[in-house]
């Protein structure tokens, strides 16, 4: 598989790379990969939008951190089985 990214994200990719200790490139990429995937598959598409809405917040210190039950009830888990 090939990927073409513009040279900023590039650098931004190998930043965080370099930033979280993986050991290349392509690693991150898998593991991102991944984690895209799984959400995909598990979560309602409302709940994985709201919820990474909530991260990107939390990575930008935007907001105050949530307790484990405010955002249960934010993205209606329990209601799920």
């Amino acid at each position: 598989m090939t990927i073409k990214l513009p040279d900023d994200q590039k650098s931004e990719v190998e930043a965080v790379v370099e930033r979280k200790n993986y050991n290349s490139v392509s690693e991150y990429v898998r593991e991102a990969l991944r984690d895209k995937v799984g959400e995909d598959l598990v979560l309602r598409p409302e709940v994985a939008e709201k919820l990474q809405k909530r991260v990107k917040e939390y990575e930008e210190a935007k907001e105050d951190r949530y307790t484990l039950q405010e955002l249960d009830k934010e993205l209606g888990l329990s209601d799920e089985a």
